[in-house]
This record gives C-alpha cells, structure tokens and sequence, in this order.
C-alpha cells in the first residue's frame, strides 16, 4: 500500500486506473464493497488506518463467505440429483419385482 497518494493522471484530477471499488461502513455498522460510483457518499470521518484494514478484512470474510455458500448449496444439488435418481431406481426395481 503506497504511504503517498498517486498523482492525478489527468489535468482535471481524474485517475487513471484498471479497475476500482469503494469499501464503507454504513451507518449501521455493516461493510460493503461498492463499484457504483454514481451514487454521491457522504462520510462521517476520514477513514483511519485501522477502518481501513478491518473493513477490507470484513469484505473478504463475506466474499469467502459467498463462496462456501456456493459451494455447498452446488454440493446439496448434486446430492439430491443423486438421491433421486436412486429413488427412482429403487422404483423401478420394486416394480418388476411384482
């Protein structure tokens, strides 16, 4: 993280980068990344250093959050997909066994 603030790349002040996302707090206490950046934010305070760090830490923890939560709700489909499947195998068995 650099200690300076980059210089503007355009005369009018605009910098220039690949991509961009804004972390807030909101009044509630909830953190969230943002890539709107339409919509004008008011703050309270400038955000310290340890503001900084803990709202990121609190983003990715969402972030890997979502991700498990992906994960295991693909997992459960496939497990039912499964359990059908044998459902209707066992089904079909019991059927021909009349």
């Amino acid at each position: 993280m650099p200690f300076e603030t980059p210089t503007p790349n355009e005369p009018d002040g605009t910098l220039q980068a690949r991509t961009a996302f804004l972390v807030v707090q909101h009044k509630n206490g909830e953190w969230e990344a943002l890539t709107d950046y339409v919509k004008p934010v008011t703050v309270e305070h400038t955000a310290s250093v340890i503001e900084m760090k803990f709202g990121a830490g609190e983003v990715v923890s969402d972030i890997e959050a979502s991700k498990q939560a992906a994960i295991t709700a693909h997992q459960l489909m496939a497990m039912t997909a499964q359990m059908q499947q044998a459902a209707q195998n066992q089904s079909l068995v019991d059927s021909l066994k009349f």
